[in-house]
């Protein structure tokens, strides 16, 4: 498993399942160090894990994906 740092405090996060995923803002994150997150929650810009950004991506490979983005494009 990668490691994590929590982007408010920079430690290292022993427990993925406390962290909040939150989406990116304008405030630089802490820089990763090697001392434990304290922080409650740990926070990680991003998406969590395994969560497809855009759902429809994937269906865009297929060709009845295509398809549909022709159709969506000629309306």
């Amino acid at each position: 498993m990668s490691e994590i740092h929590c982007h408010t405090c920079g430690g290292f996060i022993t427990d993925p399942a406390t962290v909040s995923y939150q989406a990116p803002s304008d405030a630089t994150p802490a820089g990763p160090n090697s001392a434990l997150c304290a922080c409650i929650p740990s926070v990680v810009y991003g998406p969590p894990p395994g969560y497809l950004a855009w759902p429809g991506l994937a269906n865009l490979t297929s060709p009845l994906g295509i398809q549909r983005s022709k159709a969506a494009a000629w309306n």
